[in-house]
């Protein structure tokens, strides 16, 4: 150090506080991994609904280890996901419903398996910054693709048909009356077979270029007794399976390596009038509002570990991301050809843009 440079003051009381800070958010994530557990292993669903229960009566209940489950209870409760009196524990009905009650509007559970699919993922990501930043989705954990369709489950059943498609004009009324529907990139189909099952008169087409997920699609519309077809076919192929009156992206316009491209296959495959919507995770077009912002931050994790590098991962590698607003997917859009474009929801979990042919 020179004689002229001086140390920064450093301000001891903002050191503390980001230091607790880290502290808090490690904490998090220690409790992210047990709650991975004890939804893995049936603790909440044997606590559901049974009141305050031993250590003893729990490890009976689900035939686990008591020793392990008596210190996962205690993590659970000075954690606040369950209530303690030093003898008993109680998961509330209020905690349940976001842990174990499947199709609550709050059953976010699943989101946990989501983050350990980016810990599971860490060399491959470092990898990934190191060279092109690329990461292909078939080199991604199980846990990742279970864990987003069941996430995405609560919004489907929940949003769907509640709040999504009533916003797109005329949307409704097409798919009451009958129309062929294409589910771009529908995973495990959870979604595909869920509006047929709701619109039965019009004809639903899943298509995913990730063939293990394709493989899951059919199995269970096969054991569901469920018209809905599967198809593994990229983004741009969409055409071979048209024309469609609708053309859907649920959560997965972001993850695409050209999705303008795609976009422009889906409007040639589409007929006069047709209607396309894109129901993406929730951000804002300028990330400085919404800094602390806990669906902003979970956001650009997912995006960071998962779904800009499953992009560039392929032909294309555009990297759209999951966050950077409604603005950037209106812009791709009208790029594509699609007449006004506009933004028919947001929920503040979810933006719903949406186009005419």
């Amino acid at each position: 150090m020179t004689q002229t440079q001086q140390t920064p003051a450093v301000d001891e009381a903002s050191v503390e506080a980001f230091a607790g800070k880290l502290i808090t958010d490690f904490a998090g994530a220690s409790s992210t991994a047990m709650t991975v557990l004890g939804d893995r292993l049936g603790l909440y669903r044997a606590m559901t609904g049974a009141g305050p229960m031993t250590a003893a009566g729990l490890a009976t209940a689900t035939g686990l280890n008591l020793r392990l489950v008596t210190e996962w209870l205690k993590e659970q409760a000075v954690s606040g996901y369950v209530v303690a009196d030093g003898e008993t524990f109680e998961l509330p009905a209020e905690h349940a419903l976001a842990l174990s009650v499947v199709d609550s509007p709050a059953y976010v559970v699943a989101a946990a398996e989501i983050i350990t699919g980016f810990f599971q993922s860490l060399e491959k990501l470092a990898d990934a910054f190191r060279g092109d930043g690329g990461v292909p989705y078939g080199d991604m954990p199980g846990c990742t693709f279970h864990g987003i369709e069941r996430y995405f489950r609560t919004a489907y059943v929940n949003q769907l048909a509640q709040t999504w498609f009533p916003a797109v004009p005329g949307l409704v009324a097409k798919l009451e009356a009958g129309a062929r529907v294409a589910d771009v990139g529908c995973g495990h189909g959870f979604a595909t077979m869920l509006i047929e099952e709701l619109w039965p008169k019009s004809t639903v087409i899943g298509l995913d270029f990730h063939e293990p997920s394709v493989a899951v699609a059919r199995a269970r519309a096969i054991e569901a007794g469920a018209a809905a077809t599967f198809h593994v076919a990229d983004s741009a192929g969409i055409g071979a399976h048209g024309p469609f009156d609708v053309v859907l992206y649920l959560d997965s316009l972001h993850d695409l390596g050209d999705p303008v491209g795609a976009l422009r296959a889906a409007y040639d495959s589409m007929a006069a009038g047709g209607v396309l919507v894109a129901v993406e995770p929730w951000s804002a077009d300028d990330f400085t509002t919404a800094v602390g912002s806990p669906i902003a931050r979970i956001g650009y994790a997912s995006s960071t570990a998962l779904c800009t590098p499953g992009s560039l991962s392929q032909p294309g590698a555009y990297g759209l991301g999951t966050q950077g607003g409604p603005a950037k997917r209106l812009a791709l859009l009208a790029e594509a050809g699609f007449r006004d474009p506009f933004l028919a929801a947001d929920t503040g979990f979810n933006l719903v843009v949406a186009a005419t042919r």
